[in-house]
């Protein structure tokens, strides 16, 4: 039997997912599934690296590198839009 953790790190470990990707395949609401993500962050294995692929404005293109929460952000610092991409998140071997 496999845990929701150990499968949300399966998936990730085959390509980069955003967490509405992640509760779609796994049917889970995406709330339960960010918390598993911050966990996953903190400790994601041995011989194992977390990689977040940070979320960009639609309309401008700005990119929020130095964002650390995992939600989507709502709005866009520099042109205030809404449009705004899903990080992505993966795990990468060491």
């Amino acid at each position: 039997m496999v845990t929701t953790r150990q499968a949300i790190k399966e998936l990730l470990l085959e390509e980069a997912l955003s967490s509405l990707e992640l509760s779609q395949r796994l049917s889970l609401p995406e709330k339960e599934i960010l918390d598993h993500l911050e966990h996953i962050a903190r400790a994601p294995g041995e011989g194992c690296r977390f990689h977040l692929i940070p979320a960009v404005c639609k309309h401008c293109g700005f990119s929020f590198k130095k964002r650390e929460r995992l939600t989507i952000p709502s709005r866009c610092p520099r042109c205030r839009g809404e449009s705004i991409s899903r990080p992505r998140f993966e795990l990468l071997k060491k």
